[in-house]
């Protein structure tokens, strides 16, 4: 059961990030000007400020799971890989690496001369104890060490083995020869997986698989929120407290320095949305990363609006399973529910498509396929094979017509939402929209804390849903299986054994293809859920500021110059 309450954790998360987008009004005026030099940059120091939407909850890598916590992590740990600005897992700490004709066995060679920014060399030792303390950790890291637990030989049971411990367990010392992490010499890094992982590189971009010093403190985080620790990465910590500010000084140690330019980076606590948008008109911050859309809008066409399109889908999720109501389970009065939706409409009220992409399949944007994006490739496939679910509301009075719905007997549906951020807006419109085709729509608006809860247990018939995963395709399809649902809303043991023969495949290619078929499968000829669009972040970004960066799902402010 663990990997349904951990999936429960992590969209309670998601749940909060997609709240803070508001339709609210701006206090900035969109005669502004577009961002005032600060004095930091006045005074010819190579520093920023970055405001930040909530409080630190921690730094260290194997317990976070956090976005605001990943603005300081990404800066000053390096792992074996980070994604570049394509969303592509790119060699970082690696040298090279191999993999066996199975699919089992990776063995990565790190890079020569990298070190702490203490000096202290990096060692391939430093990554299995890394590991093997955050499988140790405890229940608190759960969600963190899932991909560990689910691919590496023998980390399941090790990890069971040390919650049963608790606090007692020394990983330092426990036997872990069952485990497939070894380093037979300080340059060699070797992973022995149970099922084949393709895309392995890019799950080795997340915080828990990057390596602290031997000797950090296990079962414990306290460390990372005391400044002055050593760190692999471009950065180390010079100044923190938790609900103010993160202070980031360059790591001249790093192996890569000479590629970054920003000296000192500043991530200032600011939640509330209005003042970091007058903040940002003031020149007291570089860049605010939580404005409203109105705001947001107001700097359309200047240099100052930054639009961060990261995968993360927003969608319809039906519940066919056995907690749902018998409409749900009627594949044409799904399809029907969908084909009633217009899409560029939806997106035109809540600020257009530059804001809110429109999605036409259930994956997002953002992550790579065989020949480019996966999205992109996914959506020229479903038209070429006529499977494309396009706005037909005649053609969705006759499915439900036919599933036997009409004005004497109209379809009646409780629609879920959060109430909070966008939800009401995009609930409103949808209601409109299958009131025309004929369907009878109530709402059910809960608070945010508890929505996903309710999503887990099946209580809903249809709800708005928010999804992101910054490494493949398969992350999204997973989140449907039986094996990860607390209680199964899509219970479907075809595609239960779609997504896990795909995790049995060794090829990239053919792994992304089968991808493709099993969200064929999920969405257009199914439509177990209905994708909407693909939700942006919106920074306002001082116009004289150049080289900041988005690296798959996280900002980096490394390269960043003033002009």
């Amino acid at each position: 059961m663990k990997g349904n309450w951990l999936k429960s954790l992590f969209a309670a998360g998601l749940a909060v990030s997609l709240a803070a987008c508001s339709s609210g009004s701006s206090a900035a005026s969109s005669t502004a000007s577009a961002g005032t030099e600060t004095a930091a940059a006045a005074s010819g120091d190579s520093a920023i400020v970055v405001a930040t939407s909530s409080q630190f909850t921690t730094l260290d890598p194997a317990l976070n799971t956090e976005t605001v916590n990943n603005h300081v992590i990404t800066h000053i740990y390096s792992g074996m890989f980070r994604t570049d600005t394509s969303g592509v897992a790119q060699p970082e700490l690696a040298d090279s690496y191999e993999v066996s004709d199975d699919g089992l066995t990776y063995t990565f060679h790190l890079k020569d001369g990298i070190t702490w920014s203490d000096g202290t060399p990096i060692t391939a030792g430093d990554f299995v104890y890394s590991y093997l303390r955050a499988l140790s950790y405890g229940a608190d890291n759960a969600w963190a060490i899932y991909d560990m637990t689910s691919f590496i030989q023998g980390a399941a049971e090790y990890n069971q083995a040390a919650l049963e411990a608790g606090g007692d367990f020394d990983c330092t010392t426990a036997d872990h020869s069952y485990v497939g992490i070894e380093a037979p010499d300080d340059q060699t890094l070797v992973l022995t997986l149970k099922v084949p992982c393709t895309y392995l590189p890019g799950l080795m971009t997340s915080n828990v698989w990057t390596p602290v010093p031997q000797g950090t403190p296990q079962h414990d985080s306290l460390w990372s929120m005391t400044a002055g620790y050593a760190t692999s990465g471009p950065y180390t910590l010079t100044d923190f407290n938790e609900n103010d500010k993160a202070v980031l000084v360059k790591n001249d140690s790093y192996f890569d320095a000479d590629s970054i330019t920003m000296n000192q980076i500043t991530f200032q606590v600011m939640t509330d949305q209005d003042s970091q948008a007058v903040a940002f008109q003031s020149g007291e911050i570089d860049i605010a990363d939580s404005v409203t859309i109105d705001t947001a809008k107001s700097y359309e066409g200047t240099d100052s609006l930054w639009l961060l399109n990261t995968p993360v889908n927003y969608f319809l999720a039906i519940n066919s399973g056995d907690t749902g109501p018998d409409w749900a389970k009627d594949v044409n009065v799904r399809k029907a529910l969908a084909e009633a939706i217009d899409k560029d409409a939806l997106t035109d009220v809540l600020g257009g498509t530059d804001f809110y992409p429109v999605l036409n399949g259930y994956i997002p944007f953002g992550l790579a396929g065989n020949d480019g994006d996966f999205r992109e490739e996914g959506d020229k496939e479903a038209e070429e094979k006529g499977l494309t679910i396009s706005y037909d509301p005649d053609d969705a009075k006759a499915l439900l017509a036919a599933a036997g719905y009409d004005e004497s007997n109209p379809l009646h549906i409780t629609y879920k939402y959060s109430n909070s951020g966008i939800h009401g807006d995009v609930a409103t419109v949808l209601q409109q929209m299958w009131q025309a085709v004929g369907i009878e729509v109530d709402f059910e608006a809960v608070e945010s804390g508890v929505f996903y809860d309710q999503l887990d247990q099946g209580d809903f018939e249809i709800a708005r849903y928010g999804y992101s995963a910054g490494d493949s395709p398969i992350q999204f399809l997973d989140l449907w299986t039986t094996g990860i649902q607390v209680t199964a809303a899509v219970d479907d043991a075809t595609f239960d054994q779609m997504v896990a023969d795909i995790k049995q495949i060794a090829d990239p290619a053919e792994f992304i293809t089968k991808c493709h078929e099993a969200e064929e499968y999920l969405y257009y000829e199914n439509v177990y859920v209905i994708p909407l669009f693909q939700y942006t972040s919106q920074y306002l970004v001082n116009a004289d500021l150049a080289g900041y960066e988005l690296d798959g799902t996280n900002t980096f402010y490394g390269h960043a110059y003033f002009k």
